[in-house]
């Protein structure tokens, strides 16, 4: 809903988000949507089974489990990246918009939005993951100090991604639908509901980790063979669905930019700005 703040002699509007519709629609989105879903997700959950097969066999072959999971990441954005443009437009234009859209094709949208998500990864790295990797390291030397000031930077790294990561979520969507507009953009029109899309994206999120989770616990380890095979299946099934979520920010997206007046769509980083 609006929320009128006046300074001065000028009047902004913020639009407050409604985070539990949003979460809603994202969640049954799958299932409104399943011949879409399973035309844009086939391929890519396919491949992503073939890399897992040959990082299992890789693993065999006495290679670092470390390396392999960095495979599977990069397979997984790489091989996602057009399932997640599709999926992006559906949520804002709806089934008609994907109705002649590839099954699963790179073009230059699609090479756009990932070279986006690796920029993400990047930013990631910097600002958690070598803080991380010196907390590590201090604790293996028992250095009390270097562990309080490593442990420091890493929180504050994160704080600094995830608020970045928030501000700059909408640059996502915009990629997908052909909107993008550029990163000054994308942080003005998010300014005001930080808190309300931490909400979006982490309730939209929750049950697909809680999901895995509980899968995870109750089936437990088992050896190399049909239940193992049949496991790793239906887990990496679970992590494709979890990609749907990102349903949520492009609803958000769509209310706090497409279907508001041209002239408010700045009003919230004027208001935040002040």
């Amino acid at each position: 809903m609006p929320n009128d703040q006046t300074s001065g002699q000028r009047r902004f509007t913020v639009i407050e988000l409604p985070v539990l519709p949003m979460v809603r629609e994202s969640l049954l989105l799958p299932f409104k949507c399943l011949p879409e879903l399973v035309k844009f997700g086939k391929m890519p959950f396919m491949l992503i089974l073939a890399i897992d097969v040959l990082c299992y066999g890789l693993e065999r072959q006495d290679i670092s489990r470390s390396l392999t999971g960095i495979l599977m990441l990069i397979a997984h954005f790489i091989l996602f990246t057009p399932f997640a443009v599709a999926w992006t437009k559906l949520a804002i234009r709806g089934r008609q918009a994907v109705a002649k859209h590839p099954a699963f094709a790179y073009s230059r949208t699609q090479l756009i939005y990932l070279l986006a998500t690796m920029v993400m990864i990047v930013a990631l790295t910097i600002c958690g993951g070598f803080p991380f990797a010196l907390l590590r390291y201090a604790q293996r030397i028992f250095d009390n100090q270097l562990v309080l000031l490593a442990g420091g930077g890493f929180f504050l790294g994160l704080c600094v991604y995830l608020i970045g990561y928030l501000r700059l979520g909408f640059v996502f969507p915009a990629i997908a639908i052909g909107r993008y507009a550029g990163i000054a953009a994308a942080w003005k029109q998010t300014a005001g509901n930080i808190e309300r899309l931490a909400a979006i994206v982490v309730l939209s999120y929750l049950p697909y980790w809680l999901i895995r989770q509980a899968f995870e616990w109750y089936t437990g380890y088992h050896p190399p063979g049909v239940v193992a095979a049949a496991r790793g299946i239906v887990d990496q099934l679970l992590i494709a669905m979890a990609t749907t979520a990102l349903a949520g920010t492009a609803l958000a997206y769509k209310t706090l930019v497409l279907d508001q007046p041209q002239d408010e769509v700045a009003t919230p980083s004027i208001s935040a700005a002040r």
